[in-house]
């Protein structure tokens, strides 16, 4: 039976819903906590005993959450795709469904930024180079999706590929380019991906 909306839930439901928000708060903690671990000391120095002393919490609590260091990279891996889909998302509505627009957008956005993704993926390279096929199967999603609405495929991915320098430009600080520049590659972009295919860009 549903609940009408103005209906009280029961107080052993309300404690669930409590109990559920701290499992998602800790395990939100954690990542963050293992990110900050790679980005103070290096990869090589994601131990889960680390990762626990950083997030404030015993070696147990962390493997309540995470049973294994290969499961706590694998939550890493995930949180970073359902970051990067949520900020694509979030740009989709604004964009009543323009795809090549909102990902363009997404792509600038400094909230998905370069160094979630980096850390996850050094701690994954280092570990098991295996743990990076969910984050590939991503990116061949997304190849697929531009594709798809663009006005050509060569266009589409040269946006992409254009987007991914960018971010590894970032990353390594490969001559990144600064925040005025980064505003007129923005419109040249969507401009590109707004014009007919030959037309002269």
């Amino acid at each position: 039976m549903f609940h009408s909306l103005d209906s009280v839930p029961s107080g052993r439901y309300t404690v669930f819903m409590k109990q559920k928000d701290i499992s998602l708060s800790t395990k939100e903690n954690i990542l963050n906590a293992a990110n900050k671990v790679i980005l103070d000391k290096g990869a090589d120095s994601l131990t889960l005993e680390a990762v626990a002393q950083e997030a404030g919490i015993s070696k147990g609590g962390l493997l309540y959450h995470f049973p294994s260091k290969k499961q706590l990279i694998q939550g890493m891996i995930e949180s970073m795709i359902a970051r990067v889909d949520s900020t694509l998302h979030e740009e989709l509505v604004k964009s009543s469904g323009d795809y090549m627009s909102s990902y363009i957008r997404a792509s600038f956005k400094t909230e998905t930024g370069p160094d979630q993704i980096s850390y996850a993926l050094f701690a994954a390279i280092s570990n098991d180079p295996a743990l990076i096929k969910p984050l590939q199967a991503r990116f061949l999603k997304m190849q697929n999706e531009i594709v798809a609405a663009a006005a050509s495929e060569e266009v589409g991915t040269i946006i992409r590929l254009a987007l991914d320098g960018m971010w590894i430009s970032d990353l390594f600080g490969f001559a990144p380019p600064s925040p005025e520049l980064r505003v007129k590659m923005l419109d040249a972009l969507l401009k590109i991906a707004q014009k007919p295919y030959g037309q002269d860009l």
